[in-house]
Parts: structure tokens; C-alpha cells; sequence
């Protein structure tokens, strides 16, 4: 049904949502000290009308984004600050989606973790906190094994701590913030299979060459 309504795309996709949610990337259950807005609040669609009136009633300071669809105005604009995101590649080179893929594919040394205003544009608003760490270009063992493994033990933790100093950074208004220049870097998407095998066979290509 997936590969029927969404391609290699979605599929390529699902191996990611399950390590965010074994990473505690679910919604909690809910409690009783939670707001009817909060229980209530229908997760699959934001933008329809009962969600963004259950949005509006939680009058919220600030909306913490992290993994989810693209969100409109009448979303993340509702909060008081607006609302931040987190990315797993360093903008403004590496916007979309998967984290680590396509810098692997591309042969780059680093990988990036980016928290960001949301705005309209996709992974475009101005950087709030920013962090790069190496990245093995010709890993040992499956290429998306690796990615998967880097996601989860490396970019994942630091993506959380960012997250986390953002947040206390607005809280105290001590924000710094650096605009990107859209024009720059490429919004990437969700490889297919034949982009796959790709990366595979320039990974191994590498290993030899060294």
C-alpha cells in the first residue's frame, strides 16, 4: 500500500520514522494534568480547522518542530514566538530530506545539524544554533546502514541539545540569529531506488580508492 501510494520515496521513508520513534520521537500518552486542546488535538492533519482551533487555544509561547510535514503559516505563525525546527544537515547546502544521504552521495566530509526559524520556505528560515561533525565518505558495510546509525547515535543527541540551548536562548532573549541567503544551496528529497544503488556503488567505489 505504501509503494502503491507513495513509491521508493515512501518507503525509503519508513526506516526513519521507526528509529524516531524508538528514539521516543512518539507522543506520550495522555495525562490527566493535559489540557482537553492537547488531548484532543488532531495529529494527522495541523491545517484543518479543528486542529488549528485547538492550536489557538493552547496559547502557546513557542512551537518546537521536529519531525513532521511541511507546516503552513496558519500553523507555526499561531505561537506568540513563532516556532523553531530541527534539522539534521547544515543549511543552507543540505535542505530536505533524508539526513546524511546526500551528503554521503556527494562525497562531503561533515554533516550538519541546524535548528531554524520556520517560515514559509522549506528549511530556509534564519539559523539559530549549528553544529558539524565528520563524516566517513567511504564507510565500511552498507551505506545506509551507516546512515541510519549516524542519524540515530550522532546527529540525532546533538540535534536534541541544540534544541534545548535554542529554546533557553528565546526564553532569555539573548537570540542570535544568522539569516540565509535563499538563493544558496539545494532543497534535496527522498532518494529513489536507483539513487540508492547509487550511493552504494559510489561508497564502495571509495573504499577501494583509498
Amino acid at each position: 500500500m505504501v509503494y502503491r501510494r507513495r513509491g521508493v520515496p515512501g518507503l525509503l521513508a519508513i526506516p526513519f520514522r521507526k528509529l524516531a520513534g524508538r528514539l521516543g520521537n512518539q507522543r506520550p500518552p495522555a495525562s490527566a494534568n493535559d489540557t482537553p486542546a492537547v488531548r484532543e488535538l488532531p495529529l494527522n492533519d495541523f491545517h484543518a480547522p479543528e486542529a488549528l482551533a485547538a492550536l489557538s487555544a493552547l496559547d502557546a509561547d513557542l512551537a518546537v518542530v521536529d519531525g513532521t510535514y511541511i507546516l503552513k503559516p496558519s500553523v507555526f505563525s499561531l505561537p506568540r514566538l513563532g516556532a523553531i525546527n530541527l534539522h539534521c544537515g547544515r543549511l543552507p547546502d543540505y535542505r530536505g530530506a533524508p539526513p546524511g544521504f546526500w551528503e554521503l552521495y556527494n562525497g562531503e566530509r561533515e554533516v550538519g545539524v541546524t535548528v531554524h526559524r520556520v517560515t514559509a520556505g522549506v528549511d530556509e528560515g534564519p539559523i539559530l544554533r549549528q553544529e558539524v561533525v565528520p563524516l566517513d565518505s567511504a564507510p565500511r558495510g552498507d551505506a545506509m546502514m551507516y546512515i541510519a546509525g549516524l542519524w540515530r547515535d550522532t546527529l540525532r543527541p546533538i540535534g536534541v541539545r541544540l534544541l534545548t540551548e535554542a529554546v533557553a536562548d528565546i526564553a532569555a532573549e539573548r537570540v542570535q540569529e544568522t539569516r540565509q541567503d535563499a538563493s544558496k544551496g539545494h532543497t534535496y528529497r527522498f532518494p529513489d531506488y536507483a539513487t540508492v544503488r547509487e550511493l552504494r556503488g559510489r561508497v564502495r567505489a571509495r573504499r577501494v580508492a583509498r
